[in-house]
């Protein structure tokens, strides 16, 4: 549920709203010539067509460091001819779709870090190949400060409030670019699979106008991401003689009928199981990493689940699902994941 960045240049100590949040539009510059935005749609369409019809909820414990300091929780849901409102403080800015048919997105942070606390909710709407059309983001911290972006064909507009002020502003991006909103950047991520670098454009907030800066980002396959706790994957788990291949894993199933045992000549029993309950998740990494200097350094990145996975307590299974995302040295892991039609 790529998802968007867009970084707050503010001096909020608090990391939490450097790296933890930035806000804004993501805006794809094409990649390179042998892969464009027909394929990039494409990829989005095989990868999350499966969510149609469905909600899906996750929830995150926020890390600094090893110090839990906080909960997130996200979900993505399929809409269908719904009526949407958008109410900031300033009624004269709000916001409505009539008629909206596509995938709504909403998350919600709470955190605290060295005493000071950090709220922030976001709400967006994107068509069904991602593309953004309306969003809001509200931030607590210090201060509070509401920022709705809607989309045109070529252009991001943007209301920033703060201390019951609003001010407006608006940047152009080019007509072949792919534009997402930073409040889903992360699902962006899970619904594309791209083997080569791709440079991205970035519109971000510096006193109250939108600026572009840019970002570079890459795919990895082959990573693994270490659990708290097991979840269950749509993986077959194969035992020999009652030890699992890796030490690490045990069969899980939801009848006995779905296992299979088979005796080799030599007596040697094989146990195969549909599912792999399991607290190592095989992932790919997607990262963001920022090439001005002006903004935050480092990278933001996520892993995202290579299997259908699911809570080991039952449930549906949820495809290439966010099981962690890293933002400096702020981390959210996956506590729980459910899916329902």
């Amino acid at each position: 549920m790529c998802y968007n960045i867009y970084i707050m240049k503010k001096t909020l100590t608090i990391l939490i709203i450097v790296m933890l949040f930035a806000t804004a539009a993501i805006s794809m510059t094409g990649c390179n010539d042998s892969f464009g935005a027909k394929n990039v749609r494409e990829q989005i369409e095989s990868n999350l067509g499966w969510h149609r019809g469905g909600t899906e909820v996750c929830e995150y414990e926020v890390l600094d460091g090893e110090t839990a300091v906080g909960t997130y929780k996200s979900s993505m849901t399929y809409a269908y001819s719904e009526n949407v409102i958008i109410s900031p403080s300033i009624e004269a800015h709000s916001r409505t779709l009539e008629n909206f048919s596509g995938y709504k997105f909403i998350s919600e942070l709470n955190a605290e870090k060295d005493g000071k606390t950090y709220k922030r909710y976001t709400e967006s709407y994107s068509d069904l190949g991602l593309a953004p059309i309306l969003s809001y983001v509200k931030e607590e911290g210090e201060e509070t400060i509401e920022t709705i972006s809607s989309y045109e064909k070529k252009r991001v507009n943007a209301v920033y409030i703060k201390g019951g002020e609003a001010t407006e502003s608006s940047i152009k991006y080019s007509a072949g670019s792919l534009t997402y909103d930073n409040a889903f950047i992360y699902q962006f991520a899970r619904a594309t699979d791209i083997a080569t670098a791709l440079g991205v454009t970035v519109p971000t907030f510096s006193n109250s106008k939108v600026n572009k800066s840019t970002y570079t980002v890459t795919y990895m396959a082959g990573a693994t991401v270490t659990m708290d706790k097991n979840f269950v994957l749509k993986k077959e788990y194969v035992s020999t003689e009652g030890e699992s291949e890796s030490g690490s894993t045990k069969g899980a199933y939801d009848s006995e009928d779905q296992i299979t045992v088979e005796t080799a000549e030599d007596g040697k029993v094989t146990t195969k199981y549909p599912y792999t309950d399991t607290s190592l998740i095989p992932a790919s990494k997607c990262t963001f990493t920022s090439n001005n200097s002006s903004l935050v350094r480092g990278q933001i990145s996520c892993y995202i689940s290579a299997y259908p996975i699911r809570n080991s307590d039952g449930g549906r299974f949820a495809a290439r699902a966010v099981v962690m995302m890293q933002e400096g040295s702020i981390v959210y892991r996956l506590k729980s994941i459910t899916y329902s039609a």
